[in-house]
């Protein structure tokens, strides 16, 4: 999984056509249903991923017969919730390990990363939705995630910044968010390597 997202970062920043933005859509619910799919996923929650699913894909599907602003805004806002649905399986499956294992750590890896994706796809549709610039500095697509992977590891260049009351709070929920994931979950993995989890 954690394969999929760099490619998924990757594919974000290379063009913001419509075929570019299928694809990378397609492969966000591939990483979905791969999470979803995996052993130790409760009902409820594989069920709700998979109306996420087929909401974002059908959209993603429609926004080739509608290029608005508001459309892909939407598109953003159900990817979120798709990549919000993955890292919460992806949390369940891990949760379920015997022993902390490589496998188990790089799903805590994967986890963290999606928290940025989430974040960035929100940053992206509050844009969308406002007419108004959320971040300063922001001059392709791929910015979003840029920013929001900055934000989500308190690096903080300062190249691209918050620019509404309302960004400069979510940027805040996300560091914050991230570094308590990072301090909490992911270095406690890493310490319990090769004992049991529980």
């Amino acid at each position: 999984m954690l394969l999929l997202i760099l490619v998924g970062y990757v594919l974000s920043g290379v063009d913001t056509s419509r075929l570019v933005l299928s694809l990378d859509s397609i492969l966000w619910v591939a990483l979905l249903l791969t999470a979803l799919w995996s052993p130790g996923v409760p009902k409820r929650l594989r069920r709700v991923g998979l109306v996420a699913t087929v909401v974002v894909l059908l959209t993603t599907l429609s926004l080739g017969l509608v290029a608005s602003e508001a459309a892909n805004g939407w598109r953003l806002l159900l990817l979120a919730v798709a990549q919000l649905s993955a890292l919460l399986a992806i949390l369940a499956r891990i949760t379920h390990h015997e022993r902390v294992t490589l496998q188990t750590v790089m799903g805590g890896v994967a986890a963290y990363a999606l928290i940025a994706f989430v974040m960035a796809a929100v940053f992206h549709s509050l844009e969308l939705f406002t007419g108004m610039n959320s971040l300063d500095g922001v001059v392709a697509g791929g910015d979003y995630i840029y920013f929001s992977f900055v934000t989500l590891t308190t690096v903080g260049y300062g190249d691209i910044t918050a620019a509404t009351e309302l960004a400069k709070r979510l940027a805040v929920v996300e560091s914050f968010v991230g570094q308590v994931f990072l301090i909490t979950l992911v270095a406690r993995l890493v310490s319990l390597w090769g004992r049991p989890l529980r």
